[in-house]
C-alpha cells in the first residue's frame, strides 16, 4: 500500500498555544505526522511529491477540545448518534469532546461509561471521551459510583447543567472524587433565584425581552462551591458562568 502524499499547507495563520506563537506560517504533514513547522517564514523549495495547500490566510491550529458535549445517543439516536456528532465536531475544528452524562439513561455507572467508549471505538471523525454522573441519576440526592466510573474510563464526574443544591452531596462528591484524583464540574445556579429565568438580569436581557435572572443565583452557589473546595481540597472545574459578580468570587 503506496504512503500517503506529503502536505504543505502554507500561507496560514499559524497558532501554537505551548509557545505562544499567533503569526504567519504553515506546516508539513506526512502520514499524519506533522514534520516540519514554519513560524515567519517559508518553507523555501519543496519536492514535487508534497501537494501544497494555500490556506489563505486560514487559521492553523491544533485541533480544539470541547469539554462539554450533549449527545443524543444513547435515548435519542433519532436525533443525533456519537458517529453523527463526532463528524460535526470535526468539521468544526474539534478534534476531542467530552460526552455530557445527562442521556437516557444516565450516565451514572460504570456499565454506562464502557458503553460509551465501545461504541467510540468504531467513530474515527473525533476522539470520544466521557464524563460520569456525580450522583445517581443526576438527582442530586445520593452519590454516583465516582471510583468504578472513574476505572472504567471516565476523565471527570458532573451532573451535567444541574446543579447539586445539597451543600452535604456536595462535599461527599468533592471528598470522594479528590481520593481518585477527579475533577469535579459544576454549574453554580441557585434553583429558587434561577427559577423561571432565562438569562442573567441586565442590558441584554432587558432589551430582549427575557426573563431574567439574579445576578446573586450564581454567586451564591459558588461561593458556597469554593468554601467545600477549601474545606475538601478536591478539584473543581465551574461553567456557564454568564455574571460578572460570579467572576469576583473567583
Amino acid at each position: 500500500m503506496n504512503a500517503p502524499q506529503p502536505l504543505a499547507f502554507v500561507n496560514a495563520r499559524l497558532v501554537d498555544p505551548e509557545s505562544g506563537y499567533d503569526g504567519p506560517g504553515g506546516v508539513i504533514v506526512s502520514e499524519g505526522v506533522i514534520t516540519d513547522v514554519a513560524k515567519g517564514r517559508e518553507f523555501g523549495k519543496l519536492s514535487k511529491a508534497v501537494r501544497v495547500v494555500d490556506c489563505g490566510g486560514a487559521l492553523l491550529a491544533p485541533g480544539l477540545i470541547d469539554l462539554r458535549v450533549r449527545t443524543g445517543e444513547p435515548g435519542a439516536e433519532t436525533k443525533e448518534t456519537l458517529a453523527s456528532a463526532a463528524k460535526a465536531a470535526a468539521a468544526g475544528g474539534v478534534t476531542s469532546f467530552v460526552v455530557q452524562p445527562d442521556t437516557a439513561p444516565a450516565i451514572d455507572d460504570p456499565s454506562m461509561v464502557d458503553f460509551i467508549l465501545r461504541r467510540a471505538r468504531d467513530v474515527d471523525s473525533a476522539r470520544i471521551l466521557v464524563a460520569g454522573a456525580a450522583t445517581k441519576g443526576l438527582l442530586g440526592e445520593q452519590m454516583a459510583e465516582i471510583g468504578l466510573m472513574r476505572e472504567a474510563g471516565c476523565v471527570y464526574v458532573t451532573d451535567a447543567g444541574k446543579p447539586i443544591v445539597d451543600s452535604k452531596v456536595m462535599q461527599r462528591v468533592l471528598t470522594y472524587a479528590k481520593g481518585f484524583d477527579t475533577l469535579l464540574a459544576h454549574r453554580p445556579m441557585d434553583p429558587w433565584l434561577g427559577k423561571g429565568g432565562a438569562a442573567i438580569g441586565g442590558e441584554f436581557a432587558g432589551r430582549m425581552g427575557l426573563p431574567s435572572i439574579s445576578p446573586m443565583a450564581e454567586r451564591i452557589m459558588l461561593e458556597r462551591d469554593v468554601a467545600l473546595l477549601e474545606a475538601t481540597g478536591g478539584k473543581l472545574l465551574v461553567f456557564q458562568i454568564s455574571s460578572a459578580q460570579a467572576l469576583e468570587t473567583l
